[in-house]
């Protein structure tokens, strides 16, 4: 939907929130054989909302100048506002910015199900209990969903997204920190 209906910029997307989790957040990879075979990027508490408008801007620009002007709308109208609000519900006023956001989360396709995911979100599984702090994301997937729960995550909120380019469900899971064990 934020690509106004056009996939083939999917990984303009995908370099953009790459990016933002490089420079104000956390990177983690794994990797076999010395090729890389997955990835998180994190947001640590109290970050988002300190990144400035215009820095923000210009990581996205490649994707934002490539979405039409009807997906730019769609995100201001009816996307972004709809997001803020199940975060809200889901996660209460400020919960998306007072713990760890898994922005997003990336494991190569021959190498799915064999357990990637799971050592990638374990080291912030660790920090997270260190620290007394929650882990949530979002996603667009009900196997994504499976994956999450199975990693711990509750699902705290869904939504049906109405789109012109093709309906589609917003899930909202998140890690309580007395859920995170420190000795999982």
């Amino acid at each position: 939907s934020m690509s106004g209906g056009d996939i083939s910029i999917f990984p303009l997307q995908a370099r953009a929130m790459i990016r933002e989790g490089i420079i104000w957040g956390e990177f983690w990879t794994a990797e076999e054989d010395g090729e890389l075979v997955g990835f998180m990027t994190w947001t640590p508490p109290g970050v988002e909302p300190k990144i400035p408008c215009d820095e923000r801007a210009k990581l996205s620009a490649d994707f934002f100048n490539a979405v039409s002007e009807e997906g730019k709308e769609y995100v201001r109208s009816a996307m972004g506002p709809q997001f803020r609000d199940i975060l809200t519900q889901a996660l209460g006023e400020n919960g998306k910015d007072e713990g760890w956001w898994l922005r997003i989360a990336m494991v190569r396709p021959d190498k799915q199900g064999q357990g990637i995911a799971r050592k990638l979100f374990e080291p912030m599984r660790q920090k997270a209990a260190e620290r007394n702090e929650h882990i949530a994301c979002s996603t667009t997937t009900s196997l994504n969903v499976k994956i999450y729960q199975a990693l711990g995550f509750e699902l705290r909120g869904s939504r049906l997204m109405p789109c012109k380019w093709g309906d589609w469900t917003l899930y909202v899971l998140q890690l309580k920190p007395k859920a995170v064990p420190s000795n999982p």
